[in-house]
């Protein structure tokens, strides 16, 4: 059994998808041939992660669980770098390299070193090549790409974003960082058409440091505490408790503890109870992707079809 805390995670604890290339390569080993479904459930198995990592799902309209997405990425990053042969489709076997790699490294086996293979490079080298091929289609020649592989690579670009983005979150001045977050809540509808929302001032905000008032009147107001922390500096429940005291003294009923590094159990339990909503670093930067805030739109496309309803009228 692999100890998933021994793996490289997330801020929320989920080991990132380049944590699981040691555990597929080392679950691989165990076997001849895999069926690569079966493959992906034994290394879930083995890492047997907590009940609430093992549920957590993307927040796209596919709601695929995080975890079993990560360990597909590391089985095909594998077979690009011949660690892994695909002697026929959806079927796997540990190749020499790959014992070797294991032998050597056992679990940490590193992207970088993935991606140094002379078969990964190559690959690499084979898609460049590829820039001009939608102009040299003919008839004869197909090329197909299904809706999940489409689905998958935006999502691993997704992952890779929020690594990105929770970086420079933690690099932003604090301050700024308080204005960010409520800007974010803003554009989640977290303020009313007449609302006003309000970053305090640095001194004497009372442990309160944004403030939204959903309505004129000022008769639904959300009080946010946000903590600009390293990953390593999890927020506890004493901090949770702490908020909540503040909430009392504002006579308020809800409030919104965001943080860039991550909560206690005890944490999570105090803030159900006290009816604080909790964001962590992953679900910052879910959140941000998901309403485009902090960053961009680089490039996108339209998929077309038929509409059916416009030929039968």
């Amino acid at each position: 059994m692999i100890d998933y805390k021994t793996l490289k995670r997330s801020d929320n604890g989920m080991p990132t998808w380049d944590a699981f290339l040691g555990p597929v390569l080392q679950v691989a080993s165990t076997k001849r041939e895999w069926i690569g479904k079966e493959l992906d459930q034994a290394v879930l198995d083995e890492v047997k992660l907590p009940e609430e990592l093992a549920n957590l799902r993307y927040a796209s309209k596919y709601h695929d669980l995080i975890a079993y997405n990560r360990v597909g990425w590391a089985l095909s990053e594998l077979k690009l770098s011949g660690l892994l042969n695909s002697p026929k489709r959806s079927i796997y076997r540990i190749s020499e390299t790959g014992k070797e790699a294991l032998a050597k490294y056992g679990l940490n086996i590193t992207r970088d070193f993935v991606h140094s293979q002379p078969a990964y490079i190559e690959h690499q080298n084979k898609l460049k090549n590829k820039k001009e091929i939608d102009n040299d289609i003919t008839e004869d020649q197909t090329f197909e790409l299904t809706e999940k592989q489409i689905k998958d690579w935006f999502d691993k670009q997704s992952s890779d974003l929020s690594e990105q983005l929770i970086a420079k979150l933690r690099s932003t001045d604090p301050y700024q960082f308080e204005h960010m977050m409520v800007r974010l809540l803003n554009e989640m509808g977290y303020k009313g058409t007449n609302g006003q929302s309000v970053v305090t001032q640095k001194s004497n905000d009372g442990g309160i440091d944004g403030i939204i008032n959903q309505d004129p009147l000022g008769l639904r107001t959300v009080y946010v505490q946000v903590k600009r922390y390293s990953e390593k500096n999890i927020v506890g429940s004493p901090e949770i408790n702490s908020f909540f005291g503040a909430l009392r003294r504002k006579q308020a009923d809800r409030g919104v503890f965001i943080t860039t590094s991550s909560f206690t159990n005890d944490a999570r339990d105090a803030a159900k109870q006290l009816n604080i909503a909790l964001v962590d670093g992953e679900m910052l930067t879910n959140l941000m992707i998901q309403y485009k805030v902090g960053v961009q739109v680089q490039k996108s496309y339209e998929l077309y079809d038929i509409d059916d309803d416009f030929f039968e009228e």
